[in-house]
Parts: C-alpha cells; sequence; structure tokens
C-alpha cells in the first residue's frame, strides 16, 4: 500500500520515527551550547556587578532546567505520536 508521495506507509513511519530520533539527539547539543552560554553571561554580569557566583549558578541551573523541561515535553509528544501510530497505523 502506497501512501502520500509515492512512500509505503512503513517506510514513512520509518523515516518519522527516524526524524524523531534525530530531533532527541539534537537536544544534546543545545543543552551543552545554552548552558554553556548562560554560564558565560552570568560570569559577565557576575564580574561587572561583583556578586560572584550568583548569577553564573542562577542562568545555569535555569538553562540546564528550561532545556530538561522541553525534552521531557518533546519525548512525552513523540512516545504519544508513535502510540497513536501503532494503534491507528491506518491513518498516517
Amino acid at each position: 500500500m502506497r501512501g502520500k508521495g509515492g512512500k509505503t506507509r512503513r517506510t514513512g513511519m520509518k523515516t518519522k520515527t527516524l526524524n524523531h530520533i534525530i530531533l532527541m539527539s539534537a537536544w544534546s547539543f543545545t543543552l551543552v551550547v545554552s548552558s554553556f552560554l548562560f554560564l558565560f553571561v552570568g560570569r559577565w554580569i557576575d564580574v561587572r556587578l561583583g556578586t560572584e557566583p550568583a548569577f553564573m549558578l542562577g542562568l545555569f541551573v535555569l538553562a540546564v532546567g528550561l532545556c530538561v523541561g522541553r525534552i521531557y515535553t518533546d519525548y512525552i509528544r513523540t512516545k504519544d505520536e508513535l502510540n497513536i501510530r501503532r494503534v491507528r497505523p491506518h491513518h498516517l
């Protein structure tokens, strides 16, 4: 059976699953980059205001918390989409 674009349903599902896996692995890069960015901005603010290490640690924790929260919501959304496809595979 062929779906949109001439792809079989199984191939389309594998492609979407692979796309979700790549998206989740990209979050590790985002976590590292945002953590260092917030860490350095916090350090810069601390040096200017003489409040070391308050802003550095605060912004670092904020960056990690925001990324982990977003990773969790993406994981839940992806899990729900995959479960829906397994229950109703004819609705790709």
